[in-house]
């Protein structure tokens, strides 16, 4: 640091400096400022103090430091600028996130005042209740979810955020390690074998034939055949149907708690399905109880009647029903699609088909759910290798 000795016109000296502070992380040019002090020591001082006051303002003379009163203000004021970038259930997997877990731990603290240890101490716990809680129907108890990396991966990019506003000099969040998940045994995927299948489809022939139960029947057999995520079904239109080349086109889902149609759940959820004779007979049937035998002109929801769609939670509710009357396991929705895929692997599909009917991002998903599904194969395989040997 090179410090000049200047003599002033009434005889006095003082001694000023030129400091670099570096690249405005908002215009990225070049900021320069200049210091004055009455001695070297103390110019040399001043010059580090306005590099420091540089950096804690987000590296930026664009703005003033922005100050939060404590962690909750920074969180929603992050939240805001979140659910701009993100889809539907992002936003509600984060609200939940930051309104169940984060807000009540850290809410009230002053910035200053969140270090590492107290961030790990969170961490740690959220990881024990996690290990220790419950597992009820393939949930563990409300406020101990398993995801409690996903909590701090919030956590940190919070305080990111709070970095660039200049709100605090450092993230603590980042010197945090989350605690192993112990393995716990793994919820039974649901889904009906064949006998069951086979009982619950002759139920479904036994039920009268009035508008709501063929929407019904229509619903649940179509999800058998396709093995199409639920809220994928319900936001199909007629125009997704190709009647003519047998195939749906899905392209967006419906959100549960806002009942509103988005993006589908992943980029490979983007697909077309192809589907059977049979299926195509059955949406031809219902649309035209839908429509009451005339032809529409307006495109509609695949599985609304009268113009009304029927939310999830009462879909849910009418399904348990018929399981009940059926007397067979209440597989659930999604238990439709792991029954279409169960049949599929155990009938020799190739897996890498099955993914891409499912949506599936990774092949290791389509695999690593669906392939112990296939158990009763087992035995064949092991004949197959036995008359290879013998072919020698």
């Amino acid at each position: 640091m090179k410090i000049k000795e200047i003599t002033k016109k009434d005889g006095t000296k003082v001694y000023r400096t030129n400091v670099y502070l570096g690249v405005d992380s908002l215009t990225g040019k070049q900021v320069r400022s200049s210091v004055t002090a009455k001695s070297k020591k103390m110019c040399e001082t001043k010059a580090h103090q306005a590099i420091n006051d540089f950096i804690n303002n987000g590296s930026t003379i664009a703005r003033e430091k922005v100050v939060f009163d404590n962690f909750e203000d920074l969180a929603l004021s992050w939240f805001e600028s979140y659910k701009l970038t993100v889809k539907a259930n992002s936003i509600r997997v984060a609200n939940n996130s930051l309104r169940v877990y984060i807000l009540p731990e850290l809410g009230s603290y002053q910035l200053n005042r969140i270090t590492s240890i107290l961030l790990q101490e969170i961490v740690n716990k959220w990881a024990e209740n996690a290990n220790t809680a419950k597992i009820i129907n393939g949930r563990r108890e409300r406020g101990k979810c398993k995801d409690y990396k996903v909590l701090l991966n919030i956590i940190k990019r919070i305080l990111d955020y709070g970095m660039q506003l200049g709100a605090i000099n450092d993230n603590p969040a980042t010197k945090v390690f989350p605690p192993k998940l112990k393995t716990r045994t793994s919820s039974k995927i649901k889904y009906f074998d064949n006998e069951e299948l086979k009982q619950f489809l002759e139920y479904l022939d036994t039920l009268e034939p009035t508008s709501t139960n063929i929407r019904r029947t229509t619903l649940y057999r179509f999800l058998l055949a396709t093995g199409l995520r639920i809220g994928e079904a319900q936001a199909l239109l007629w125009s997704d149907i190709d009647f003519r080349d047998k195939s749906v086109s899905i392209s967006k889902t419906m959100i549960q708690a806002r009942g509103v149609q988005n993006m589908p759940k992943t980029k490979e959820s983007n697909r077309v399905v192809s589907l059977d004779n049979t299926t195509i007979e059955m949406l031809k049937q219902w649309k035209k109880v839908q429509n009451n035998n005339a032809i529409s002109l307006v495109d509609s929801l695949i599985f609304s009647y009268n113009g009304k769609a029927h939310t999830y939670i009462n879909e849910v509710t009418q399904l348990k029903k018929h399981f009940e009357h059926a007397d067979v396991p209440n597989i659930g929705f999604h238990g439709f699609r792991h029954t279409h895929a169960s049949l599929l692997m155990n009938n020799d599909v190739n897996p890498k088909e099955i993914q891409r009917r499912l949506g599936h991002a990774d092949y290791a998903i389509t695999m690593n759910t669906y392939s112990h599904l296939a158990k009763s194969k087992e035995k064949e395989t092991a004949e197959k290798f036995s008359n290879i040997l013998k072919a020698l």
